[in-house]
């Protein structure tokens, strides 16, 4: 049985090659993982202040904050992923990869071929 990472299989990974990966997915995840952490840094810290400063630390104020911390982790996912994604293209358009080819889609190819 022929290894993975032998010369007759059809997929090359980047590091095979001596190439940089397109997306670099460790810098993404540690992005989104600054960004998450800062983010329910500053909801303990707002429900502290404003519970203070009123003379009332509420469990539902606490939740309005982790409701609108939720929802700016959203917003700051879309950007760090869309990022990575602008930067990816613009780094295989460098390479010369072409990324208009029948195996780039929005659907997994498990889906693709169930339609077939």
């Amino acid at each position: 049985m022929p290894s993975p990472a032998s010369s007759d299989s059809p997929r090359v990974e980047a590091r095979d090659t001596g190439q940089h990966p397109i997306v670099d997915w460790g810098r993404t995840a540690r992005r989104l993982r600054w960004q998450l952490a800062v983010i329910g840094l500053l909801v303990l810290v707002t429900w502290l202040v404003v519970g203070i400063g009123g003379d009332r630390l509420t469990l539902r104020l606490l939740g309005e904050l982790v409701g609108f911390g939720i929802l700016l982790a959203f917003v700051a996912e879309v950007v760090v992923v869309g990022g990575s994604a602008v930067r990816g293209l613009l780094a295989a358009g460098e390479r010369g990869d072409r990324l208009a080819s029948a195996d780039v889609s929005l659907l997994p190819p498990q889906l693709r071929r169930r339609r077939r």
